[in-house]
């Protein structure tokens, strides 16, 4: 077994250094497979932290503080006055910090100014890039933020151990003020405060995929900020979308029978009474027990490799997917990624004839799969503003030479001009099956004395309103013990057919015709399932459910799967009998065949998937997370 990874560092020139607890240095030139230069065999001095600085790698041990230029020769050796084992760089310094003193060297590595910093072990280190502060952790839990000029203490907090927090990780952001931190017992990354440790002020949207978050690690740009969680997965963060890039977890297991068993880490819940849950079981790992030991970032976030107690390294691959365990013949799981954008703006979608159209920043187009950052098409005159990054349910419905655009409003523009038509407020949210928008009417109907309410029916060919018809169930034949008013119920539209689903206890869901207003078949509570316009996927336990809403009373055709596929969430079955879907965590595409067997796990996504647009040859795969990046995966390989 090789001996335990201390630390690592990306190059510029495309590769990585390990250095282990022996004193064992290696270089590795990335490839597939990478190949391996041993720069030093052995030292009872082992280099305890490594960071690139431009063309060079600097690293430093308890003794001494080393530079290795480019070819990874050695520039400059110093021996130091005081025990250091963390090392940094602004632009103009190198700062080196041990449990006594932290110093700020000279870019020849000569002249060191040693400042005393408080007693304990020091377990995180950082400099802000002014040079102007920077922060200790002291026995894991304590920050403490210096004047890094005169080495001043200036703030002082920590978090309790009452709280069950045992590690905390600190760097920091782009205010010298603030730092980013994550700790054992949170899930999330919080951007806090460098003086107090309070979370700043604005939306905390930085959930993390699971607990027992730490230690962090910058890419050289400080542009990518990367989280170990659980001891064996790591989640990456563009710090200027402010929103999670890639999620992977390369330390587990990677055979087939084993690599989604242990996909999801969050805790599971269970129901203790009205409003409160309770936790019914985890699979958090103590940091004092992590697999991984040492965590580097590549320029720009292009890759992140962690390193083991048991000094195996993992290089992931975070555009293509691609993972790689070094020294291995095969990597474990081939580069199935080929593109990776980010659709900054709103942006919604619809189908015509076929084909995928997406609006992106006021442009109608037709969804290219080869470049899905680029936008081709014919600007739609006053499209609204989108708050979200991503619409996951479809929203664009093309009628002849028209487009609608369906949210809290209607309105239509012509698909060659993109000039707008018609724009209507209704009273309520609009589905469109057909050539119809239904709505249910909020403001009239609610003192009914039966479960019933308003429903109105616009035309989209003559653009006439009409209703509210009224729409009520019978009570002594179906028992929804619901609120007698219009507020009990929604519709939703399923290509053509319109599903209402009650908000009794339990709910209830009917395919109905809203023409004659009457039930035409009890359904599952299929509301938030996905589909084709004709098939509902219905997500039932250990599978799916095939229901058929041109022919609802026909039994569903069920598809179960053993462990360790039974609990994703299926998405869309397409030929060859395959069906797509995500995983618990919604962070991994998964593809497998319809009989259960796994064709392959696509790891990359950094937030939950929203949608998957599928090309017409069925070839490619586009997958769209919450914080609206874009993978393309190569079904065919």
């Amino acid at each position: 077994m090789a001996a335990e990874v201390t630390a690592m560092a990306f190059g510029q020139a495309g590769f990585l250094v390990v250095a282990r607890e022996d004193g064992r240095i290696e270089s590795w030139d990335i490839g597939s497979p990478s190949a391996v230069r041993v720069v030093r065999d052995g030292s009872d001095d082992p280099v305890l932290d490594l960071v690139a600085d431009g063309p060079r790698i600097l690293g430093v041990s308890a003794r001494r503080v080393i530079a290795w230029n480019a070819a990874m020769e050695v520039e400059a050796d110093h021996v130091l006055d005081h025990p250091a084992h963390f090392v940094t760089v602004t632009a103009r310094e190198v700062w080196l910090a041990g449990d006594s003193h932290v110093a700020r060297l000279d870019r020849e590595l000569k002249e060191a100014i040693w400042m005393p910093i408080a007693e304990g072990q020091s377990t995180d280190f950082d400099v802000h890039p002014s040079g102007r502060r920077l922060v200790v952790v002291k026995d894991r839990v304590r920050v403490r933020v210096h004047d890094a000029r005169t080495g001043t203490e200036l703030h002082a907090w920590g978090r309790s151990v009452k709280d069950g927090v045992r590690q905390v990780s600190v760097r920091f952001a782009d205010k010298p003020d603030h730092l980013w931190e994550a700790d054992n017992a949170a899930w999330r990354l919080r951007r806090v405060s460098a003086k107090s440790g309070r979370q700043t002020k604005g939306p905390d949207r930085r959930k993390l995929a699971s607990s027992w978050a730490g230690p962090l690690a910058l890419s050289p740009d400080r542009g990518h900020l990367a989280v170990l969680q659980t001891g064996c997965d790591v989640q990456l963060w563009d710090l200027e979308a402010d929103a999670p890039v890639f999620y992977v977890e390369p330390v587990a297991d990677r055979s087939q029978d084993k690599v989604l068993a242990s996909l999801s880490r969050v805790p599971a819940f269970a129901s203790a009474g009205p409003g409160v849950l309770r936790r019914t079981g985890s699979r958090r790992q103590p940091d004092r027990d992590a697999a991984v030991t040492a965590l580097a970032v590549a320029e720009r976030g292009a890759m992140v490799a962690l390193g083991g107690r048991d000094g195996v390294v993992h290089r992931c691959d975070t555009a293509t997917g691609a993972i790689e365990r070094l020294g291995e013949p095969r990597l474990l799981a081939p580069p199935r990624g080929v593109t990776f954008t980010r659709w900054a703006e709103g942006v919604v979608h619809g189908v015509r004839d076929g084909e995928h159209w997406i609006v992106r920043e006021g442009t109608l187009a037709k969804l290219d799969f080869e470049r899905p950052d680029r936008i081709r098409g014919v600007a739609l005159q006053d499209f609204p503003n989108l708050h979200r990054t991503f619409h996951g349910e479809e929203s664009l419905f093309f009628r002849g030479d028209l487009v609608w655009y369906r949210r809290h409003e209607l309105r239509a523009w012509e698909v060659a001009t993109g000039r707008l038509v018609w724009h209507t407020v209704p009273p309520g949210l609009p589905e469109i099956a057909a050539d119809t928008a239904y709505i249910i009417d909020r403001f009239s109907g609610f003192s009914d004395p039966l479960p019933s309410f308003p429903l109105r029916r616009i035309d989209l060919n003559t653009r006439e309103m009409t209703g509210p018809r009224r729409f009520t169930i019978d009570g002594a034949s179906i028992n929804l013990r619901g609120a007698p008013s219009a507020d009990w119920a929604t519709i939703r539209a399923i290509g053509p057919h319109i599903v209402l689903t009650t908000r009794s206890q339990p709910e209830r869901a009917f395919l109905i015709d809203p023409e004659r207003c009457i039930l035409l078949h009890e359904l599952p509570t299929i509301e938030w399932d996905p589909h084709d316009g004709r098939h509902v996927l219905h997500q039932i336990r250990g599978g799916y459910a095939v229901i058929d809403l041109e022919n609802p009373a026909a039994p569903p055709r069920i598809h179960r799967f053993p462990d360790p596929i039974g609990s994703v969430r299926w998405h869309r079955e397409i030929g060859d009998d395959r069906v797509i879907g995500w995983d618990r965590g919604a962070r991994r595409v998964v593809v497998a065949r319809t009989s259960g067997e796994l064709l392959g796990h696509f790891a990359g996504h950094g937030a939950e998937v929203d949608a998957f647009f599928v090309s017409p040859d069925e070839r490619t795969l586009l997958s769209v997370d919450h914080a609206g990046f874009v993978r393309t995966w190569r079904l065919d390989e």
